[in-house]
């Protein structure tokens, strides 16, 4: 029998920070990377956050030089960000894998690709599609906070550094966006199209999603306005959210004085027993952030435990006790009351003399947890 020809490429399926990592590195190895990814740009979840712990570096391009304060250009190597992309990686956005074959050294993948109905190379960013589009729609990438236009670029320096168009059920034949653009690079008959690929193997890179808190009712997330989850506290945090950086309110747009973060939600119970590994210090982080955008501002953190997995974790924890005055307290808050006057939060918990006590904050925080993807269940039934 004769043995077939290894293939010396890779496809990387996922393009959150694992998956350009995994292609930078095989890029640079000399392989041919196709790195698939079914949103309309690369970055992941990590591409929403302005800072990283312990050092509050840029996160997606830390390690180099020319990174700036609040960057959320999602590279992370010198060589993706001076270029955006290297010359052995192939970034295929709005692609998903329909069917793959063969064995390991020669897979045969057939994806699919979604249209963009926007040409990358003509897009000249002048967001004159945007501003006559009359779809308005929440903005992921805001994580809600904010809204967008069904014409929309997804994060202000996405890769690929183009609009896209959201062409759902709500998005009508007015044609707009097509007719204003100055380089005539909409295309709104575009149509779905599938590619037949070689490659030698396949990484999975599928990430993760945040658990939705709504579910907790007995935190009121959805109901009382204040209450976030992390992921809309970062974006209130970044330079490129809605606030500018500078942590308001949603109630009223006003300044917390009190800020309360509660941890391990949708981590460590009965649905999820397990530790989701970074709640304990992205909440630390968030909380000297708030210390630092408002001095003032009193943060205390309700925890189990603190989970600090290094050192180095372990000395930024003692750093925000210590330095920021961050308090954390041991217990589980049991409910979340709210004054409709004035929007302000009661927590219901145990002090650590067992006595029942309701504390006022102006603003809460749920640290969520992450959990795998559906995705990712339907694409391990495929491979």
């Amino acid at each position: 029998m004769a043995l077939r020809k290894k293939v010396g490429a890779v496809m990387v399926v996922g393009a959150g920070i694992g998956g350009m990592r995994a292609a930078a590195d095989l890029a640079e190895s000399g392989m041919r990377v196709y790195l698939v990814e079914a949103l309309p740009a690369i970055g992941g979840i990590v591409s929403q956050l302005g800072f990283m712990f312990p050092t509050h570096d840029c996160v997606l391009c830390r390690g180099t030089g020319e990174h700036g304060y609040g960057c959320t250009r999602p590279s992370i190597t010198p060589k993706l960000l001076d270029h955006d992309l290297h010359p052995n990686i192939q970034v295929m956005t709005t692609t998903q894998i329909v069917s793959v074959s063969g064995e390991p050294g020669s897979f045969q993948v057939r994806v699919r690709h979604e249209p963009r109905y926007v040409d990358v190379r003509r897009c000249i960013n002048c967001d004159a599609c945007a501003q006559v589009c009359p779809v308005e729609l929440p903005s992921t990438y805001q994580a809600g906070l904010a809204t967008r236009k069904a014409a929309y670029k997804v994060a202000p320096r996405s890769v690929p550094d183009a609009y896209v168009i959201d062409r759902g059920d709500y998005c009508g034949p007015c044609l707009k966006c097509q007719e204003v653009c100055p380089t005539h690079a909409i295309d709104l008959s575009q149509q779905p199209w599938e590619e037949d690929l070689e490659v030698g193997a396949i990484i999975l890179s599928v990430g993760y999603r945040l658990y939705d808190p709504s579910a907790a009712q007995e935190y009121g997330y959805g109901r009382f306005p204040n209450v976030l989850t992390s992921m809309q506290y970062e974006r209130l945090a970044s330079r490129s959210g809605p606030t500018e950086g500078i942590p308001q309110r949603p109630s009223d747009g006003q300044l917390p004085k009190k800020i309360a973060w509660l941890q391990c939600i949708g981590s460590r119970d009965q649905i999820h027993p397990y530790c989701s590994s970074i709640c304990c210090m992205y909440t630390t982080k968030e909380a000297v952030l708030a210390k630092q955008r408002i001095p003032e501002v009193e943060a205390k953190v309700f925890m189990m435990d603190e989970r600090a997995f290094s050192k180095e974790y372990n000395a930024y924890y003692e750093q925000a006790r210590n330095l920021w005055g961050i308090q954390y307290i041991r217990c589980r808050v049991s409910e979340i009351k709210e004054d409709p006057r004035t929007r302000d939060l009661y927590l219901g918990y145990h002090d650590d003399q067992g006595r029942l006590r309701y504390e006022k904050f102006d603003m809460v925080v749920l640290a969520v947890g992450s959990e795998p993807p559906p995705a990712a269940v339907a694409l391990a039934d495929q491979l």
